[in-house]
């Protein structure tokens, strides 16, 4: 299953999504492409901004997750991306629900 994390504390937004979705082997599973590109055209739009934002990945892990600078002059144009990958990502989770869980932490990470 794919976990999703959408995580905020005073100084930064947070997404991790980790895990393996089991719908189809390794390189056929449209589910773990969806979320991907989600997530990463997340980040990319966020960095294509010229917002302060970092990335880890682990292709081990199946890890990938990004932090963005919140209190910057990027704030709402950065909150608007989170909400939209936010939006996809809960739509996949209602078509596969078996396959991707989302959570949000709030006060912290």
């Amino acid at each position: 299953m794919i976990k999703v994390s959408f995580s905020s504390d005073e100084k930064t937004h947070r997404v991790r999504a980790e895990g393996h979705s089991g719908y189809a082997e390794a390189g056929s599973d449209i589910v773990c492409a969806a979320v991907s590109t989600l997530v990463q055209t997340a980040y990319l739009a966020i960095k294509d901004l010229g917002a302060p934002v970092t990335f880890d990945r682990d292709d081990g892990k199946a890890l990938f997750e990004f932090r963005a600078e919140r209190g910057t002059e990027f704030d709402h144009d950065i909150q608007v991306l989170l909400r939209a990958l936010r939006v996809g990502v809960e739509d996949l989770r209602s078509g596969y629900p078996q396959f991707i869980k989302t959570e949000t932490i709030t006060g912290g990470n």
